[in-house]
């Protein structure tokens, strides 16, 4: 009798993606918004969109934010629709007029490097 083969397949899911994205003002501010003024703003959006207990649910972190208003965030991968919908949401940061444009969108930094 002969001996079945097993199929091992794997599959990769990351733990956690990475979105770079730029805040764009009307007119551009005197002082760029610091990183808890933009995590203020992300957080107000997701729970005006989500209330407190689903914006409490959300598992985000700011990577990094530049004076040119490029940034990168870290979230759960289920849970990318639910952060992306919040940074179009974004109408005001520091008080200024803005929008958030999510420029790329990887499941590693390494891969968010890459110029595609």
């Amino acid at each position: 009798m002969a001996k079945k083969e097993t199929v091992v397949r794997q599959q990769f899911r990351p733990s956690r993606c990475f979105l770079r994205f730029q805040l764009v003002f009307g007119t551009p501010p005197a002082d760029p918004p610091t990183a808890a003024v933009f995590q203020a703003a992300v957080t107000e959006a997701l729970s005006t969109s989500f209330g407190n207990i689903g914006s409490g649910l959300l598992q985000w972190s700011l990577l990094s934010l530049s004076e040119a208003g490029l940034g990168i965030l870290r979230v759960r991968p289920e849970q990318m629709p639910q952060l992306r919908f919040a940074l179009t949401m974004i109408t005001r940061c520091g008080g200024k007029r803005c929008r958030a444009d999510v420029l790329a969108v990887a499941p590693s930094l390494a891969a968010l490097a890459c110029a595609r």
